[in-house]
C-alpha cells in the first residue's frame, strides 16, 4: 500500500471533508421545513466500507457522534444493493430521539462497495401524543412518535411503499417527505461527490488514505492524551427532574488510554431524560474533540485510545421502552458540562465556566402546523476572555429560525427577541448574556418545553460568579405564569409564551478597580 506524503495526506483529508459539507448544503436549500431550511439542523458524514467515519462536516455534535452507531445497526440487519437508502430513527438502533431521521446510502464503484454516505435531520413532527413529538410528560417511547427501526424506504431507485406510508402518520405529511425527499437528494449528492473523487485520485491512493488517516488522528490523540497529568477526575451534577437525577463521573488517565466511568450515575427514570446510549457517547466524543488540536482530522481514529464505561439501564444508557426525547438535547449538554467541570483540573487554561446548559427547546402546534426551536444562551467565560452571548452551545450547533420565516410559516407572532441583561455570570471575565423570546399565539395550539437549567444556575470556574437560572413563562393579557422546565399546555389564541434562556458563569474574581 502507497504511503501517502504529508502534503497528499492533507489535500485528500480536505477534499474528502467537502462531501459532507456538500451533502449539507444541498439538503438545507432542498429542505421543506424551516427547522432544517433556516436552522440547518442536519449533519451528513462520509464512512468507509468498514462503518468508519472518515469525514464529517461541522454540523450538530449530537448527531454526528451518535452516526456510527446506526450505521452499524443498519449494516448489520440490512442488506444493501445499487440504488438502495436506508431509514431510522430508533434511539435504541442508534439513533438519537425520534425526530432525528437518518438516512444511509451505500455507495459502489464498478460493482463494488466503497463505503456509505450518511446524514440525519430534525423533523418537526413525527407522530406522537403532541406536535412536535417532543412532549414535556412523556414516559415511554411511543409517546414520542412513530418508531422506524433501520429499513429500505428506497430500493434499487424506487421508494418503499411502505414507509412512505408509515410516515403519512406524522402531522403536516407534505412537509414531513419533502424534508426526507431533501435528504435522500443530499445522499445522491454525496454519492456522485465520492465517485469522483475516488476517480481523481485513483482507489489504491484512495485506500491507502482512509486507512492513513485513521491510523493519523489516533496517533495524534494519544499524544494529546500522553500530556494531560495522569490521575483520576470526578465530578457529579443533578438533572431537574423530580428531586434531581444523579449523573455521576469520572476520568482515569495514563499512559496515552483514557477511561470515562460514568458508574454511580442514577437508573433510568419514568420520564424523557433518558439519553441512548450513542447521545452518551457523542457528548464524549465532543469534549474530546474539544481538547484536542484545531488541525486533526476528526473521524474514528480519534476515539480508538478511548474507555467509555456507561451502566445498563441507567439515565445514560437506559433500555426500552423508556422515553428520550429530552435525553438527547437536555442530558447530552449536561454531560458536557459534567466532563468539562471534571477536567479543569488537567485544563485549567483550556475549559471555561459552565455554559447555559441547555437548548431551551420549544414547540408549538395542532394538526395544521409544527414550529420547533431550540434557543441560544449565554456561553461560559474562559481565561481567554468573555463567554458569547445569544449562541447556541456545545451539543447543538443550529441558527436562530428568522423571525420572517417564523411569521410566514406559522400563525405566530414574535414579539420579543433580544439579549437578557444582566444573566451572565460576573467576574475577571464575564459569562455570556441569555436570549428572551416571546411568541404569541395566532390560533389555539399546544405548547412543549424540554429545558434545564431552571433551578440549578450555570456555576463560574476559578472565583467567577453563578449566571442567572432560566424562566419559562405563560402570559395572559398582564398576567404571568411562570411554568416548569418539561411541561406540555393547551395555550388558546392571544396567549404568549415567554422563554428567558440562562445566561453563563463567570472567569475568574472580578477585579477591583477603585
Amino acid at each position: 500500500m502507497e504511503e501517502l506524503d504529508p502534503a497528499k495526506l492533507e489535500v485528500m483529508k480536505h477534499a474528502f471533508t467537502a462531501i459532507p459539507e456538500q451533502m449539507g448544503a444541498a439538503l438545507q436549500r432542498s429542505a421543506y421545513s424551516p427547522n432544517i431550511k433556516e436552522r440547518k439542523d442536519e449533519s451528513c458524514a462520509l464512512f468507509t466500507k468498514e462503518s468508519q467515519m472518515i469525514a464529517q462536516a461541522e454540523h450538530i455534535p449530537v448527531h454526528l457522534g451518535a452516526m456510527p452507531s446506526a450505521l452499524k445497526e443498519a449494516v448489520s440487519s440490512c442488506e444493501m444493493k445499487e440504488g438502495d437508502q436506508l431509514i431510522l430513527n430508533d434511539p435504541y438502533a442508534g439513533g438519537t430521539h425520534l425526530p432525528d431521521i437518518t438516512l444511509i446510502k451505500p455507495i459502489f464503484r464498478e460493482g463494488d462497495l466503497i463505503g456509505y454516505v450518511v446524514n440525519r435531520a430534525h423533523h418537526s413532527d413525527i407522530g406522537g401524543k403532541t406536535p412536535g413529538s417532543m412532549p414535556g410528560d412523556s414516559k415511554v417511547l411511543k409517546e414520542e412518535g412513530i418508531v422506524i427501526s433501520p429499513r429500505h424506504i428506497m430500493r434499487g431507485g424506487s421508494y418503499e411503499d411502505e414507509v412512505v406510508t408509515l410516515l403519512k402518520q406524522a402531522r403536516s405529511p407534505e412537509e414531513r417527505m419533502g424534508d426526507i425527499r431533501a435528504q435522500i437528494g443530499a445522499n445522491q449528492r454525496g454519492a456522485e461527490e465520492l465517485k469522483k473523487t475516488v476517480d481523481r485520485f485513483g482507489m489504491e491512493v484512495f485506500q491507502a488514505f482512509q486507512k492513513q488517516v485513521l491510523d493519523y488522528s489516533e496517533k495524534r490523540t494519544r499524544e494529546m492524551i500522553k500530556d494531560i497529568p495522569s490521575g483520576v477526575y470526578s465530578y457529579k451534577d443533578l438533572m431537574e427532574w423530580g428531586d434531581g437525577v444523579e449523573l455521576n463521573f469520572e476520568v482515569r488517565i495514563a499512559d496515552e488510554k483514557v477511561t470515562f466511568d460514568f458508574s454511580g450515575t442514577d437508573p433510568q427514570v419514568e420520564g424523557n431524560i433518558n439519553a441512548p446510549e450513542p447521545v452518551t457517547l457523542s457528548a464524549v466524543y465532543y469534549v474530546v474533540r474539544c481538547l484536542m488540536p484545531e488541525d486533526i482530522p476528526v473521524n474514528n481514529g480519534c476515539y480508538r485510545p478511548l474507555s467509555i464505561q456507561i451502566p445498563e439501564k441507567s439515565v445514560l444508557n437506559p433500555e426500552p421502552p423508556a422515553a428520550v426525547s429530552a435525553g438527547n438535547v437536555e442530558t447530552s449538554q449536561r454531560v458536557v458540562e459534567l466532563l468539562l467541570r471534571a477536567l479543569y483540573e488537567a485544563f485549567p487554561e483550556k475549559i471555561p465556566a459552565e455554559s447555559q446548559g441547555t437548548m431551551n427547546n420549544l414547540t408549538i402546534g395542532s394538526e395544521g402546523f409544527t414550529y420547533y426551536e431550540t434557543i441560544g444562551g449565554g456561553a461560559g467565560a474562559s481565561a481567554s476572555g468573555n463567554g458569547e452571548s445569544g449562541v447556541h452551545v456545545h451539543m447543538t450547533n443550529t441558527k436562530n429560525t428568522p423571525i420572517e420565516a417564523i411569521e410566514n410559516d406559522y400563525p405566530l407572532r414574535v414579539t420579543a427577541y433580544k439579549l437578557r441583561e444582566r444573566s451572565g455570570g460576573e467576574g475577571e471575565h464575564k459569562g455570556g448574556e441569555g436570549i428572551v423570546r416571546e411568541i404569541r399565539l395566532l390560533k389555539n395550539a399546544k405548547v412543549s418545553i424540554q429545558s434545564e437549567r431552571r433551578k440549578n444556575a450555570p456555576r463560574g470556574i476559578n472565583g467567577g460568579g453563578d449566571a442567572k437560572t432560566g424562566r419559562n413563562l405563560r402570559i395572559k393579557g398582564k398576567k404571568e405564569q411562570e411554568i416548569g422546565s418539561k411541561t406540555t399546555l393547551q395555550m388558546e389564541k392571544g396567549e404568549s409564551i415567554r422563554i428567558e434562556t440562562p445566561g453563563g458563569g463567570g472567569w475568574g474574581l472580578e477585579k477591583d478597580l477603585s
